[in-house]
């Protein structure tokens, strides 16, 4: 098709807009404090290794004080310790690569402009941020390469419009930059790139490049070994297109040896790195048993379509995308199956995570971002059809598209100045707050419970059931022989006697579906406690956690020598705290509450009760 002369750069200019744009609202909504939270983890690799030179950080002073100093966090959830004295980062260490130059730069920097060189002053936050622009702008130029391969400049303008500012791309570059999602999306247009590059002519330095771009995706976040089926099924769509590409593999085989070795290659230093620390060539981080994977058990239609975090909610230009399958069938059908298996594969992994929002002040679906490198293919069919279409359907199909832009651009400005909420939105506050510049504080009890609150149950109570689960009195002598002690006791006849042989006293134990019906419920658990020495030498806890497959997470042990109980030997005293129930991974989740002898020093217990009130609605 011929275009005018000004659509001869059309598509190149709007990635220099859009650059433009995306640096302009970076330095509207400076980064504050962008090495913290998850970031930290993806980043600690760097000063462990270079500042500190303890990878393995067997000394977790620095670490401690990094924490305090700099505020990364509200725990230091990043890192487990591994057996011996060492600790373990969770997250990989492919965002810590990708960064390393702007780490050695802010290094050299820091002593130079009067900063501490301990990796987390000024210098190493703004050259961080400074290094995710340059990764999300090289990635909008890869981008507008891999569009030109298909479409021409006019199509290729509007897609790289809807992409970028139609989507969260535009919240992960612009507000977010540090996260890996915009790395990987970056990542994805290279390895789509090269991906076709050696389908059409293949060559070995093609795929030696192609290799290290798998990796170094793979490294940025394992889940993404679902890139690995895009050079895989690339071009098959038939027998005669398989036997093609069988033809060509085997008269290549070489190139697949370079393409594995650059992979490889990529992901060495992290497996250095657990062989180091743990002792194993490969190492699960992930142990917090609250989360994982369910893959027979997937959050697909939450993640599609709720209003908490909802992709086709927030996002809904993709929603465009997925009708764009049919064009991309009847234009390009040998790249039909990829995409498709691929996105369903991808949706499935994404949508098996138990916690499916993905924890954190996100906006829509995060790890749907690299996707879209491959989703737009489908879009851009769609536009190019609607281009052809009669002048009805092209305005009315346009004039969706451009209003989707303008409400996710303003979305996400809801979403920077905290009328968007980033971790609890409901359909009711979305309707709420939908197309406003402010919110009523009355509107915000229409968000989902605040769990990073203080739990402290809530003094207004009209809109709760209450009932009592469970409370031990201990006066059924035959209930725990050898234990009860008689004419001791705050209630009735009889205590409960721990000593370190028989330390522990069950209070209640219930699965969470068993427990309530509603999303969550709130527990007070008490128990009187009547320690038989001093204070300084009683080591005990009244404890709840819930368990997964028999292993603890939201656990909680409340000391009975918290000083504001003012225990007394040979006094009773309520030692009590309130639990909110967390998100379980499974409805077959089990609450346990017990009280726990830690120390030697004996104690007497009675009425161990658990009360739950949970929301009528």
């Amino acid at each position: 098709m011929q275009f005018p002369a000004r659509y001869k750069s059309l598509s190149l200019q709007t990635c220099l807009v859009l650059a433009l744009s995306i640096v302009f609202f970076r330095f509207v909504y400076p980064p504050v404090n962008i090495l913290s939270w998850d970031v930290f983890g993806y980043y600690l690799y760097l000063p462990a290794r270079f500042i500190y030179h303890d990878v393995g950080m067997h000394d977790m002073g620095w670490v401690k004080g990094i924490f305090d100093k700099y505020q990364v966090s509200d725990s230091l959830y990043q890192v487990y310790a591994v057996s011996g004295d060492g600790w373990v980062i969770k997250y990989s260490m492919g965002l810590a690569l990708l960064n390393a130059p702007a780490f050695f730069i802010a290094n050299a920097l820091a002593g130079i402009l009067g900063y501490p060189a301990d990796g987390f002053s000024l210098p190493y936050q703004y050259s961080f941020a400074i290094s995710g622009l340059v990764w999300a702008i090289a990635g909008i130029f890869m981008f507008r390469k891999v569009l030109r391969l298909f479409f021409d400049e006019l199509t290729s303008g509007i897609l790289l419009i809807l992409i970028v500012l139609g989507t969260n791309y535009f919240q992960l570059t612009a507000f977010d930059g540090m996260l890996t999602h915009n790395y990987l999306f970056t990542l994805y247009t290279f390895i789509v790139w090269f991906t076709i590059k050696w389908h059409r002519q293949p060559k070995a330095s093609t795929a030696t490049w192609l290799g290290l771009f798998l990796g170094l995706a793979i490294l940025t976040r394992p889940s993404e070994l679902v890139c690995l089926l895009i050079p895989l099924l690339w071009g098959i769509h038939d027998k005669e297109s398989l036997a093609d590409k069988w033809n060509t593999v085997s008269v290549h085989w070489k190139h697949l040896f370079f393409l594995a070795l650059t992979l490889v290659l990529a992901g060495l230093p992290q497996l250095m790195y657990w062989k180091s620390v743990t002792a194993h060539w490969l190492y699960y981080s992930y142990n917090n048993p609250g989360e994982g994977f369910e893959f027979f058990r997937p959050y697909t239609l939450q993640v599609l379509f709720s209003f908490r975090k909802g992709w086709l909610v927030y996002t809904p230009v993709m929603a465009a995308a997925l009708a764009g399958f049919y064009f991309l069938y009847r234009r390009n059908k040998p790249l039909f199956p990829v995409i498709v298996l691929y996105f369903l594969v991808n949706m499935w992994v994404v949508s098996s995570w138990t916690c499916w929002w993905y924890a954190g002040g996100s906006y829509s679906q995060r790890t749907l971002l690299s996707s879209y490198v491959l989703l737009a293919l489908p879009l851009g069919y769609l536009v190019d059809a609607a281009r052809k279409a009669r002048t009805a359907v092209r305005i009315v199909l346009f004039a969706s598209l451009s209003l989707m832009v303008i409400l996710n651009i303003f979305q996400t400005w809801q979403w920077a100045h905290g009328i968007l909420d980033k971790t609890r939105m409901t359909r009711a506050y979305y309707f709420a707050i939908f197309g406003k510049t402010s919110v009523p504080d009355a509107d915000r009890s229409l968000l989902m419970i605040d769990r990073a609150a203080e739990e402290i149950l809530p003094t207004h109570l009209d809109h709760f059931n209450y009932r009592e689960l469970s409370l031990h009195t201990y006066e059924n002598s035959g209930e725990d022989p050898g234990r009860l002690v008689k004419d001791t006791a705050f209630s009735g006849e009889y205590s409960l006697k721990l000593l370190p042989g028989s330390p522990f006293a069950s209070g209640l134990e219930i699965s969470f579906k068993d427990l309530t019906k509603r999303e969550y419920a709130w527990l007070r658990v008490s128990v009187w406690v009547y320690p038989m020495e001093t204070i300084d030498k009683i080591q005990a806890s009244l404890v709840a956690s819930f368990e997964y497959n028999g292993e603890a997470y939201k656990y909680t042990a409340e000391s009975v020598a918290k000083e504001k109980y003012h225990v007394l030997p040979f006094r009773w005293t309520k030692v009590s705290f309130d639990y909110l129930t967390p998100e379980t991974r499974s409805p077959d989740d089990k609450l346990k509450v017990y009280f726990w002898l830690q120390g030697n020093a004996p104690v007497l217990i009675d009425d161990l009760k658990v009360e739950m009130w949970e929301p009528v609605n």
